[in-house]
């Protein structure tokens, strides 16, 4: 009894929009179904006609964005490990989970703060995905090169001394 879900958002350039589909199980889908007419009654057709255009047209752009992602990822990784902190690479995904260094004792929400205060960097408290998230905080690789590498150098800034 499974359901997956599927957006736009990342593969075709469109976040925000909220386009995106369920696959599975029929009868949790008929549920989803019957939730969902309760809770809304379809999108602006404009939308809905791009994600047809998007699924219905060229492909060579999901490859695109995919690399773009794979190179902001490897960015991210490599100039963060170099500012004394170690993120694991994902396979596949926008966000990336960083670890929240031992030697700072912090959690979640605390590292969160210090971030944006002394790196200048905004991250994602881990708390805001459940319990066992509050070691860790999720970063989204929305960002160009340029402005990762720029957050690596204000979070080496503020890691300095503390690591």
């Amino acid at each position: 009894m499974a359901v997956e879900f599927y957006t736009l958002s990342k593969s075709y350039n469109m976040p925000g929009w909220r386009v995106g589909f369920a696959v599975g199980n029929q009868r949790m889908i008929g549920a989803l179904t019957r939730i969902k007419s309760y809770l809304d009654y379809g999108m602006f057709q404009p939308i809905q006609i791009a994600g047809i255009i998007a699924l219905n047209g060229p492909q060579d752009c999901v490859e695109q964005i995919r690399l773009m992602y794979k190179d902001r990822r490897d960015v991210l990784a490599e100039s963060f490990k170099e500012a004394g902190w170690d993120i694991p690479k994902p396979k596949a995904t926008m966000f990336m989970w960083g670890k929240i260094p031992e030697a700072l004792n912090m959690k979640s929400l605390e590292f969160s703060k210090f971030m944006l205060e002394k790196a200048g960097v905004a991250v994602s408290p881990g708390i805001g995905f459940g319990e066992y998230g509050d070691d860790y905080v999720r970063m989204a690789l929305v960002e160009n090169e340029h402005r990762i590498r720029q957050a690596s150098r204000g979070i080496r800034k503020a890691l300095e001394g503390v690591l």
